[in-house]
């Protein structure tokens, strides 16, 4: 699909402008503050999505036992604060583009059903070699209702936000959850990234092949309203936040950086909880 005279996130076609980045057109929607590259040529296997980047997987796949009991304190605070907007016990969530399936021992061991699913079908691998039930079928073949919804660094890839979000609407319980992880565009690391691209290959979080869609609060907030979903918090955080943070093991160096960043007000991660009405 082509969206170099539409937006794909707000549908605007008058108030876009462009810019060229090391070979790559990047637009820039002033609506919605949307930054987007136009066209998705390379996709993953069976998806509409951008492909990650393989030194990535194997970071995730080497780190995977120790992210794994790391993930049991998140989790934990996150159910708390779930089950606050749910007003009801948190008894089934599905983790989108899953990866190696950090958190399916912490949520079963909080008596919490876990569902995960990756298009990319190494973690379905992944997954039987370390006994974590890890499905690639498509979110448009699957029939339950789940309490929450999450999605974690994954939105960034997806060709059709739109579309995509409305799926995983569907699939939301009454008042059930979304649960969006993605890169901050206005944190310090993108800001530094976009000053000039002889000192950076990447436009903030627009990273070609990667990740060709970086989103603002005012996007994520625009995507809910457009959905029709309760805005229940959209804000952002460091990468190393003890509650919404990423779950992997940090450099004294990064996790530095991650609170001055997170200290100004600029940090990298960008989360958004909405509720279905």
């Amino acid at each position: 699909m082509n969206y170099n005279s539409v937006c794909p996130v707000c549908s605007n076609r008058d108030q876009l402008t462009s810019l060229k980045w090391r070979g790559y057109n990047i637009i820039h929607c002033n609506n919605c503050e949307l930054d987007y590259c136009g066209e998705m040529n390379e996709k993953e296997i069976g998806g509409d999505s951008s492909p990650v980047n393989l030194q990535g997987i194997k970071m995730m796949s080497d780190l995977f036992y120790r992210t794994s009991d790391l993930a049991i304190s998140f989790a934990s605070r996150r159910k708390i604060i779930y089950e606050d907007f749910l007003n009801r016990p948190c008894k089934k969530v599905l983790e989108v583009g899953c990866g190696p399936g950090v958190f399916y021992k912490p949520w079963r061991d909080l008596n919490v059903e876990w569902t995960g699913t990756d298009i990319n079908s190494y973690w379905k691998d992944f997954g039987k070699k370390n006994r974590v039930p890890i499905s690639n079928e498509s979110i448009d073949s699957i029939i339950n209702k789940y309490d929450v919804v999450m999605a974690h660094q994954v939105i960034e890839h997806v060709e059709d936000p739109l579309k995509f979000m409305k799926r995983i609407t569907e699939l939301l319980e009454p008042g059930g959850i979304i649960h969006l992880e993605l890169p901050n565009q206005n944190s310090l690391t993108a800001k530094l990234r976009k000053i000039s691209p002889s000192l950076s290959h990447d436009y903030g979080f627009i990273q070609p092949p990667m990740h060709l869609r970086a989103y603002t609060e005012k996007t994520i907030n625009y995507l809910y309203k457009r959905l029709n979903l309760s805005s229940e918090m959209i804000f952002v955080c460091g990468n190393t936040d003890h509650t919404w943070g990423q779950v992997r093991e940090y450099s004294f160096f990064q996790k530095s950086l991650y609170t001055i960043s997170n200290t100004l007000g600029m940090g990298s991660l960008l989360i958004g909880i909405a509720q279905k009405k």
